[in-house]
């Protein structure tokens, strides 16, 4: 089990682990902001008001809830590679998702398989795929509404999914995990000052412009086995006409004796009616734990072709 919860806690960097504190220290006067913020500001943007809502955002959450209840297509490109950055594995995929009645199918075509990606019995080889096709794929027929409430998970897989879930949604909290612990907490006091945070004014590509809040490892910090902080940088992209999430970028990364792991996400949403879901999730890195063999992983989802 412990195995498990430490794979998890290193896909994704960030989590509270079931635990519900808020409770943020104040980090407003270690905030660069460049012209336009500070414009803005003398205008009535209140910086306090907007790094609460960078701590307690759910926006980005529902997102990726909103990928439940409708028809979409999506590519599904991995590619798996040995200590040599050889390609050892890949596994290239066209799915297409169909919603009916409050009940949502899916369907593969145009598989591409090559190297040891499955086992003799048909399922995943890599621990990562296997996690990230419980995530993004339906298997069989899946029926739900949008004011259901989540089943709570009962066996460990499941609770371990959901876990996952919580590290994505949630940046900067806790995680109960040996060695790690608090250096997630990127917005409590004692991580303070191995950061540099920002709020900064910019078009994210051509899609919006943007208030951009960024936590980066100061520079003396930046030093792969320095081990005194997990998250390298985290920037999240917030569209100024309605502070909706439409982009995060991360690295987590650590070195030590129980395990290693280094890995950088990138998440893109777009607006589909009046929600806004994953268009791309783009996955780069590796993750090492005892009696596990080292696995590197560079993934690609992209989602399009959206029906209500």
């Amino acid at each position: 089990m412990k195995k498990i919860i430490l794979l998890i806690a290193i896909l994704i960097p960030c989590s509270s682990f079931a635990q519900e504190d808020t409770t943020y220290f104040d980090i407003s006067s270690f905030l660069m902001l460049d012209s336009v913020v500070v414009s803005a500001k003398r205008g009535g943007f209140s910086v306090d008001e907007f790094v609460n809502m960078v701590m307690v955002d759910s926006s980005f959450h529902q997102a990726f809830r909103n990928l439940r209840f409708h028809g979409y297509e999506a590519s599904n490109d991995f590619h798996f590679f040995d200590k040599k950055d050889k390609e050892v594995a890949s596994y290239f995929s066209r799915s297409t998702q169909k919603v009916k009645d409050g009940c949502r199918t899916m369907t593969e075509r145009d598989k591409k398989i090559k190297g040891k990606y499955f086992k003799k019995n048909g399922k995943p080889y890599y621990y990562t795929t296997k996690m990230f096709e419980k995530l993004f794929f339906t298997k069989g027929k899946k029926c739900e509404s949008r004011t259901d409430i989540p089943v709570k998970p009962k066996g460990p897989i499941d609770k371990n999914i959901a876990e996952l879930k919580t590290l994505i949604f949630n940046p900067g909290r806790k995680i109960n995990v040996p060695l790690i612990g608090g250096k997630t907490a990127i917005f409590d006091e004692k991580m303070v000052p191995f950061y540099d945070y920002a709020i900064t004014s910019g078009q994210y590509k051509d899609i919006a412009n943007c208030y951009i809040f960024s936590a980066k490892v100061k520079p003396e910090f930046q030093e792969k086995k320095e081990g005194k902080t997990v998250i390298k940088y985290l920037i999240t992209y917030f569209d100024k006409s309605n502070f909706q999430v439409i982009a995060r970028d991360y690295q987590l990364s650590y070195f030590g004796t129980l395990f290693d792991f280094d890995v950088t996400m990138n998440i893109e949403l777009t607006k589909i009616g009046e929600d806004y879901i994953p268009e791309k999730i783009v996955y780069d890195g590796f993750w090492k734990i005892p009696t596990k063999k080292r696995e590197t992983a560079k993934f690609t989802l992209l989602f399009n072709h959206f029906k209500s």
